[in-house]
């Protein structure tokens, strides 16, 4: 009996050690052979029709901040970015964009990118926000495509910390019917300061005024009027921001032109200081106002024949009719300095800028594009009114200050007070030059 207990317990401890030994065996297989199978399944799985390799969805997005003018563009461009290259793009729209990339600053988790207003890029780049991009920037064959004020407020100390991405520029636009019914040609729009008048006093009825502003907006009235002190001969601030021009003849000359226009010559409404944008677009769009100076969009819609009217465009009217000027607007892209990810966000950036999206996308959107080599493009072909844009881009400016918004404040002050007669221009401009150089020195 026993014999026998010992003989069962033998052949158990046999079969017991057999069963472990084929299970070890076939572990090391499905670890071996079969990982072999698993990695070339992975593999098909991780790779697109066209090769690309999905692994990259895992990693963390790049990460970039847009103004809601260009939310849309942004997510197209990251759908395609992604797309090509793998690298996931995550389009975020702030609330306010100042406000919230100044606590994310605070607290150390900022954004990779950020498309931003191009006037506020000096101010975020003196507090070392924003990455230096002067090397990879130098090395675009494209560089010298950029011109004017949105190619200087990218900069900071010499130095490129941004690029220009969506411009925004201001032109004169006009109503022909408006022209033709007055005796003007409709293909001729003013050039000079005194045909202004002349055809704002022609276009002028009981019901039509011949020239409407946003009296009531300081971004409005930077955007619309500045363009005036500029092909004046004028300057807004100093070349290096430090300083207020604002009581110069020729800031003086052109603030006069248009307190005459509402009071001397009668083509502006005596209640334009009320005027903010829905106001004065909503005069225009109606038939109720001849001339307005607008931006880049407006002109497409021209384009695109959605006035109630025949409309033209022409650049800002100037002294001599040979010196102009235009505002330069718009949003410029930048690589936050602490972002982790600054070589997928400088090829996102290149791709912003690329032929591809910036004809492709960019341009069917309404927008203009930021190269001025970009202009002779098949969406544009037969449309001069994009080469007016394209000239107004060549000579756009805009003040260059590290405290942009917060010189609003008095320069709209000082054109309401002249406008409204509570100053001469002379104490308008010299109180607001006074308190926008205390800003500065601030």
């Amino acid at each position: 009996m026993k014999k026998l207990i010992c003989l069962l317990l033998s052949f158990l401890l046999i079969f017991s050690l057999t069963a472990c030994a084929k299970k070890d065996n076939n572990d090391a297989g499905s670890k071996n052979n079969g990982n072999n199978t698993s990695q070339n399944t992975d593999d098909k799985e991780s790779k697109d029709t066209n090769g690309t390799d999905k692994s990259d969805e895992a990693k963390e997005p790049l990460n970039v901040w847009v103004r809601n003018s260009y939310y849309e563009q942004l997510s197209r461009a990251a759908e395609i970015f992604t797309e090509q290259t793998g690298i996931p793009v995550k389009i975020t729209e702030p609330s306010n964009m100042s406000d919230d990339l100044s606590l994310a600053l605070s607290s150390g988790k900022t954004p990779d990118i950020v498309s931003i207003d191009c006037v506020l890029i000096p101010y975020y780049a003196s507090i070392g926000a924003l990455e230096d991009i002067t090397s990879q920037f130098n090395n675009l064959e494209f560089k010298d495509s950029f011109t004017g004020g949105l190619l200087d407020l990218a900069k900071y100390q010499e130095n490129q910390y941004a690029v220009p991405f969506a411009p925004d520029v201001s032109v004169l636009l006009y109503n022909k019917d408006i022209f033709e019914a007055a005796g003007l040609d409709p293909e001729k729009p003013p050039t000079t300061w005194a045909e202004l008048i002349e055809y704002g006093q022609k276009c002028s009825s009981d019901d039509t005024y011949g020239y409407i502003y946003t009296g009531g907006y300081a971004g409005g009235m930077m955007f619309t009027f500045a363009p005036y002190i500029w092909s004046n001969g004028g300057e807004f601030t100093s070349s290096d921001g430090t300083q207020s021009m604002l009581d110069t003849e020729e800031a003086k000359e052109a603030l006069q032109l248009f307190v005459d226009m509402v009071h001397e010559y009668k083509i502006t409404p005596e209640s334009i200081t009320s005027y903010d944008w829905t106001a004065c677009l909503d005069a225009f769009k109606s038939g109720k106002a001849a001339m307005i100076v607008l931006g880049a969009r407006p002109v497409g819609e021209i384009v695109n024949d959605t006035y109630d009217f025949k409309a033209g465009c022409g650049l800002i009217p100037s002294p001599d009719g040979t010196t102009y000027s235009s505002f330069s607007g718009g949003d410029s892209m930048a690589i936050l300095a602490n972002s982790d990810k600054k070589d997928d966000a400088w090829k996102f950036i290149e791709f912003c800028l690329s032929e591809e999206f910036q004809v492709g996308e960019l341009v069917t959107f309404g927008n203009i594009p930021a190269r001025t080599d970009l202009f002779d493009n098949e969406h544009y072909e037969g449309h001069k009114e994009y080469q007016v844009l394209r000239e107004a881009l060549k000579v756009g400016q805009a003040p260059y200050s590290l405290k942009y918004n917060e010189m609003y404040a008095p320069w709209l002050d000082a054109i309401q007070f002249a406008i409204n007669k509570e100053k001469t221009v002379d104490q308008a401009l010299a109180d607001a030059k006074a308190e926008i150089d205390a800003i500065l020195a601030d």
